[in-house]
């Protein structure tokens, strides 16, 4: 049984699960795995997790109050500057005033207004896995506000952060026992001992890493994995799902992080520095500018058309355009509304200087004609740059059911494990790959052959030629494009 985007859904009750399940094991041990990778299963349910989410959330606001103002208000930016600053007193107050989203409330009492303006009461207007998730966050933040970050200054990170990561391990089981209890109550002993074995693994790595003291885009998509366990356990109830679900469970996520991020001074891993699209994010972007869009027209001929539906689209948008990032009072109007402007409005909020110096390739990309360009060059860039990068995917494991290390037939993939990177590239060591792998720099091409789905079809540089300048196809205002940057020579852009 497969959804619509490509997932497969496991009745998380069928006995011939027990002994498929095991706990995800490294398969990536160099860049000679990369290639093996994007033929694999996992990352085609990636590509169905992101595609079901960017399908839901088109055009959806982020529901008022589901994301924190004092997180990305860059007007009072010198607090958070006061941070890193052991004399400050500016530290301790404003990690103790930082709200993030409110703590889901049970008895339906709560009078937030989150919930996509549906009324008051929570709990009839979020699915029960949604009520889960947003338990198990909200624990989360629990036992980081029981560990305060030490005090002095930390350059690398806070040594706090490593005490907060152990008391996650040594609770998680229990928080996800009690977030689920109600759902799996008749699932079978065997299969939720190797559900919950799998789904660990991606939670537990959705909040940086404890030894490095940093968080990146691997984190990021550990997250969204995690969340596509869920929809594969068919836990998530795609009939009664909401798009503004998903963006208060992302809405969440990205306010918890940015309070680690801040609390614990995390650095980021991996950055490209100023020639990063950003420090720490990159789904952020495209999953706000999927707000903006309607996504199932994203790269068909239906895209601009003039009907019904791009009406509907332009209407939405009231006018906002990618430049229009550059306007703060636009960022202070839409950054509790959408993604995209939310996480610019943080970078604004952590980092001082103009904002075509510090953040080039954003501010590059905001010269592009319209939101669907954004939108396709954000998700080209994110398989260019990070699915198809050693240093990220490194990181992720494969487990037996969700995001398995065979091909789409199920046959199990090869690894480079305990063979030397360079012997195996000049041909030294057999490595039993096939002819695909003879190209290991090749990582911009599909992800498969015969994927059909949305975003294989967004992201392809062979369909229609759509993509041999992801982001401006021509200049669209005055603004001098740097036509030497690494971002435009990494994609071959045709300026």
């Amino acid at each position: 049984m497969q959804t619509e985007n490509g997932l497969h859904v496991y009745h998380i009750d069928d006995k011939s699960l027990s002994g498929v399940w095991k706990s995800p094991q490294k398969r990536i041990y160099s860049s000679v795995d990369i290639p093996i990778f994007q033929r694999s299963k996992a990352i085609l349910n990636i590509n169905g997790i992101i595609s079901l989410i960017c399908t839901n959330i088109s055009l959806i606001d982020v529901p008022k109050g589901a994301l924190d103002d004092t997180l990305v208000d860059f007007d009072h930016k010198k607090i958070s500057n006061d941070l890193s600053n052991s004399k400050s007193n500016s530290r301790n107050t404003f990690i103790k005033n930082i709200k993030l989203a409110p703590k889901f409330n049970d008895n339906g009492d709560d009078d937030h207004e989150v919930g996509g303006g549906r009324g008051s009461n929570l709990k009839n207007n979020y699915t029960d896995t949604t009520i889960a998730v947003l338990k198990i966050l909200d624990s989360f933040i629990l036992l980081k506000n029981e560990t305060p970050p030490f005090p002095g200054p930390r350059r690398y990170g806070n040594l706090a952060c490593r005490d907060w990561h152990d008391k996650l391990t040594a609770n998680v089981n229990t928080i996800i026992d009690n977030a689920f209890s109600s759902l799996l109550n008749e699932l079978k002993e065997i299969n939720y001992k190797g559900f919950k074995e799998e789904i660990e693994y991606y939670l537990l790595g959705s909040f940086g890493s404890r030894e490095r003291l940093d968080y990146g885009t691997g984190h990021e998509l550990s997250f969204i994995s995690f969340l596509g366990c869920l929809v594969m356990a068919d836990l998530f109830d795609k009939s009664k799902m909401k798009g503004f679900e998903w963006l208060v469970i992302l809405a969440k996520y990205y306010d918890f992080i940015k309070s680690l991020i801040l609390s614990y001074t995390l650095e980021p891993a991996g950055s490209h520095g100023v020639w990063g699209l950003d420090d720490h994010f990159h789904l952020i972007y495209v999953f706000g500018a999927c707000q903006l869009i309607d996504f199932k027209t994203l790269g068909t001929n239906k895209e601009f058309e003039i009907n019904e539906s791009r009406s509907k689209v332009l209407n939405f948008r009231m006018g906002l355009t990618p430049s229009s990032i550059l306007n703060l009072d636009t960022l202070r109007n839409e950054r509790c509304k959408n993604l995209y402007y939310n996480a610019i409005s943080f970078i604004r909020m952590v980092k001082t200087g103009s904002f075509n110096e510090h953040s080039p390739m954003l501010y590059e990309i905001s010269a592009s004609k319209n939101w669907e360009k954004v939108a396709r060059g954000m998700l080209k860039m994110y398989y260019g740059e990070v699915l198809s990068k050693f240093p990220v995917v490194q990181h992720f494991y494969f487990g037996g059911v969700f995001y398995p290390w065979v091909d789409e037939n199920g046959s199990q993939l090869p690894s480079s494990e305990g063979q030397n990177e360079g012997l195996v590239n000049y041909g030294f060591v057999n490595n039993n790959n096939n002819n695909n792998n003879n190209n290991n720099n090749n990582n911009n091409k599909k992800i498969t052959k015969n994927k059909e789905d949305i975003i294989t079809k967004t992201i392809s540089p062979t369909v229609k030629g759509q993509f041999s300048n992801p982001f401006i196809e021509k200049q669209t205002t005055r603004r001098v494009i740097n036509r030497k940057s690494p971002f435009t020579n990494s994609l071959n852009l045709k300026m």
